[in-house]
């Protein structure tokens, strides 16, 4: 007999210790272990409105699937709302699962799952259930994938570098020269402190908050925090360094290990044959060494040389698409977000373009985004200013010869400000995806784009090199790129010489660096509409572009502002539909094609199909596309 029951208190999670040890296995999820649960659960369980919600699923009495959930209150449009969530934190979730011969077969087991998180929704017990960090390879994820009814709830959502350390790799250009330089300027050792001995988290907390009071201060990144800023973290990362033997800190401190000034550090957890990357800080004054790549350095030569060679694998770097992971290795997991909301499909049905209505946003900044026509002109208006409004060719030819050069300067300065939309795209292939529908919309308009970044940080280097039998080089990595660009943009109505390369730096763009091309910009162009991808986006080069923009608009350099969501990466209702019609969802698709092309004797390698295929795939599909104001929080 299948039965699914719910733990709901301190005491019945702890006594489901030996059961749910007994469901771990070494390659599942470190995050979602009995006893890293237990301790986000001791410091959270006297948090208002935390509600414990542990799904055991039993056969015949015995446990053969957990899925460790909790109730959190968060805030909507200015409301508080509960959320159902993972009972824990980390960069991979999962649901436990039997696997040996006696027990129920594990589709079986998540589709209780399953059934109780729509019965949760049916109920109105939560607003919604909102599940990141899904580990891609787990049981969860593949039944999700499959069913007919649930597969468009799992999105993309970030990808989580890892060194396999049984491999052979490179060093990053001048890690050892700045490691040497460090080691010569500063009387450093390294030691690694296992759980928290030494006192070894409080010195390393001191580190983290010396770090983001410089990033705020020096240089104005005020989205950074500290985790150890928020005492119930703090309090979780105590009971796990305290309670466990599964944390290292790999430190280089001044001195004493026992009493030194810690001067940089990585905290790992270690579970089965990987280490799991949690947290990294170094003081302001180490900022010139590039300590980063030097610990690292340090960290892999010392897993090589130490007891840990034949007992570590993998080192996993975490989850964040920043260039200095992909410096170590080309090797990365995805992993997916669920996400669960009220009105899913009682049967499994074909999802349609046309099935969804457009939502109609109050604030008129976030009206559904839809060529407008424009306005009829007086005909009592005098004849330059209809040249200026509707196009010269035909008026010109009826002016004399004295009045011709007035009309072509007069429409040369005031064209571009009358029509123009400025689209800020972070890479390429961006702009097709997720805003491709809309810019053909525009046709009627001057529509400039403006690449943010040359796209030279992507992991998919290494797999058009494999396919292309040889190592590629960054240029000609980012010319591939700019091939697929261009014959997309072409597809969307936009000209050559609109394109503007702003060379900006991939995966580490900040709000800082686009606003200046947003001023730029606003001042060449007076009066333009400017669009970008959102500020909610949980990939942070895509966010920085929407903060930016948002800044702008603070600021008054800007009046109409638009941020695109990544569909369906993030799902958030209260964005308006884009309304497409069929000539711009045709152009859209012929956009997306051309990041498909594989003609390496024209130099065209399909990096946007190697990078985002899932997504490519889906936006041929449903070309959804959905858009917000500057207002939404």
């Amino acid at each position: 007999m299948i039965e699914t029951v719910i733990c709901s208190t301190t005491e019945e999670l702890a006594q489901l210790r030996d059961e749910w040890e007994a469901l771990e296995t070494p390659d599942g999820a470190y995050y979602t272990t009995h006893r890293f649960v237990s301790a986000w659960w001791g410091s959270y369980q006297d948090a208002p409105g935390y509600r414990l919600h542990v799904v055991v699923v039993r056969q015949d009495g015995r446990a053969v699937g957990i899925a460790p959930f909790a109730f959190r209150p968060e805030e909507r449009d200015g409301r508080t709302v509960d959320v159902l969530r993972w009972a824990s934190h980390g960069d991979y979730m999962c649901v436990l699962v039997a696997h040996d011969a006696a027990a129920a077969a594990p589709a079986t087991v998540m589709a209780r799952v399953l059934d109780e998180l729509q019965r949760i929704i049916d109920d109105g017990e939560a607003f919604s259930v909102h599940l990141p960090s899904v580990q891609s390879e787990s049981d969860f994820a593949w039944h999700v994938r499959t069913s007919q009814r649930y597969h468009q709830k799992l999105t993309f959502l970030i990808e989580n570098p890892y060194i396999d350390l049984r491999r052979p790799r490179t060093v990053p250009s001048h890690a050892r020269k700045y490691r040497n330089q460090f080691l010569r300027d500063r009387e450093a050792s390294f030691t690694v402190f296992r759980g928290d001995e030494h006192g070894i988290l409080e010195r390393i907390a001191e580190v983290h908050r010396a770090e983001k009071e410089h990033l705020v201060e020096a240089r104005s990144r005020t989205e950074r925090h500290s985790l150890y800023e928020d005492d119930r973290r703090v309090e979780h990362l105590r009971r796990v360094f305290h309670d466990t033997d599964d944390t290292l800190t790999f430190a280089f401190h001044e001195g004493d290990a026992a009493t030194g000034r810690v001067l940089a550090y990585r905290t790992v957890f270690r579970h089965g044959r990987r280490l799991f990357s949690w947290n990294s800080a170094y003081l302001p004054e180490m900022e010139r060494y590039r300590m980063g790549k030097v610990l690292q350095l340090q960290i892999v030569e010392h897993l090589e040389a130490s007891e840990l060679t034949d007992e570590i694998d993998e080192f996993d770097l975490g989850a964040g698409k920043y260039p200095w992971k992909f410096e170590w290795t080309p090797l990365h997991r995805p992993t997916y977000r669920f996400l669960l909301k009220p009105g899913t499909p009682k049967t499994p049905t074909i999802t349609k373009p046309t099935t969804m209505k457009p939502i109609t946003m109050k604030p008129e900044s976030e009206q559904p985004m839809k060529s407008q026509p424009s306005a009829p002109v007086p005909s009592r208006l005098p004849l330059w200013r209809r040249a200026a409004r509707r196009g010269v060719r035909e008026t010109l030819a009826r002016l004399p010869e004295r009045h011709a050069d007035t009309v072509r300067r007069i429409v040369r300065t005031r064209r571009p400000r009358r029509g123009t939309v400025v689209w800020y795209v972070p890479h390429a292939d961006d702009e097709s995806i997720f805003m491709g529908g809309a810019i053909a919309s525009e046709r009627g308009r001057r529509n400039i784009v403006v690449l943010l970044t040359r796209g030279d940080a992507s992991q998919a280097i290494a797999g058009v090199g494999a396919k292309l039998g040889r190592a590629l080089s960054v240029d000609e990595f980012v010319a591939a790129r700019d091939l697929e660009f261009r014959a997309a943009l072409s597809h969307l109505g936009v000209r050559e010489q609109d394109v503007v390369r702003a060379n900006l730096p991939d995966g580490a763009l900040t709000a800082e660096l686009v606003l200046e091309v947003v001023r730029r910009q606003a001042r060449r162009h007076p009066g333009a509409s400017h669009r970008t991808m959102s500020y909610l986006d949980v990939h942070a080069d895509h966010a920085a572009a929407g903060r930016a923009l948002r800044l702008a608009h603070a600021e008054g350099l800007v009046r109409d502002a638009r941020f695109y969501l990544p569909v369906p990466q993030v799902v958030d209702e209260r964005a308006a539909r884009v309304e497409l019609d069929p000539t711009a969802i045709k152009a859209k698709a012929a956009a997306l094609r051309e990041y498909q092309q594989w003609r390496p004797e024209e130099g065209r390698l399909a990096v946007g199909w190697r990078s985002v295929a899932d997504l490519i795939v889906f936006h041929r599909r449903t070309p959804h596309e959905r858009v917000h104001g500057p207002d939404l929080d």
